[in-house]
């Protein structure tokens, strides 16, 4: 991600996610004009791309950021950041 205009958030893995979490986010993130992320260590994550939402680890404990860059940024990265709530 390039840029200073983005907004990132850190969130944190405090429960069990099914296997029906990973649709759930990307449909959610597709909702958004914005370019979303999630940063998991040295991975970039394209959210709306179910191909590379499949690569992430949402174990207990985990942190992650989410990294918004576009019109409506700061709604999608807030918004998105309620799904790990």
């Amino acid at each position: 991600m390039k840029g200073l205009d983005m907004i990132k958030k850190e969130v944190s893995i405090t429960k069990e996610y099914g296997a029906d979490i990973i649709p759930y986010l990307v449909q959610s993130a597709c909702h958004y004009d914005s370019s979303l992320h999630l940063i998991d260590g040295d991975k970039n994550i394209n959210m709306k791309s179910i191909m590379g939402m499949t690569i992430l680890d949402l174990r207990p404990g985990k942190s992650l950021s989410i990294v918004g860059e576009g019109q409506d940024e700061e709604k999608a990265v807030n918004d998105i950041a309620v799904c790990f709530q």
